[in-house]
């Protein structure tokens, strides 16, 4: 099991993200839900595998994944997300400062899984694992 983080990596690296919203199927999702209830890790990829990415750590569920539209999206997930560590360094999202990025987001009010999680292990060195 992993998840990509991709553009946000250097978020979870820094222990600034514990929170993943993702455009699943139902029955790729109850592969997650199941990880969670077992206890199991989830590796964590910088790029997706297939693409080249490396291993960077591991992850642990904190709850099952659960459904919520982009529109319900919390005021304290932005920090969760890792948007707010992205702002304070300066990063952009696909060209976008992390707050226009988030609001976009927010207003296609799309139906989402929220992955919650702990870091297990991670490489704050920026190398892969």
């Amino acid at each position: 099991m992993w998840i990509s983080f991709a553009w946000t990596t250097d978020a979870l690296l820094a222990l600034r993200k514990t929170c993943t919203r993702r455009s699943w199927t139902d029955s790729y999702a109850a592969r997650f839900t199941r990880a969670y209830e077992r206890g199991e890790p989830v590796d964590a990829y910088n790029k997706n595998p297939r693409n080249g990415g490396k291993t960077v750590g591991q992850i642990r569920l904190t709850c099952a994944p659960y459904k919520q539209l982009m529109g319900n999206f919390p005021a304290a997930d932005y920090e969760n997300e890792g948007f707010k560590w992205m702002e304070e360094k300066g990063l952009k999202i696909q060209g976008c400062d992390p707050i226009d990025f988030c609001q976009q987001w927010i207003n296609t009010n799309e139906e989402v899984w929220v992955v919650r999680f702990k870091p297990v292990h991670l490489r704050t060195d920026g190398g892969a694992l």
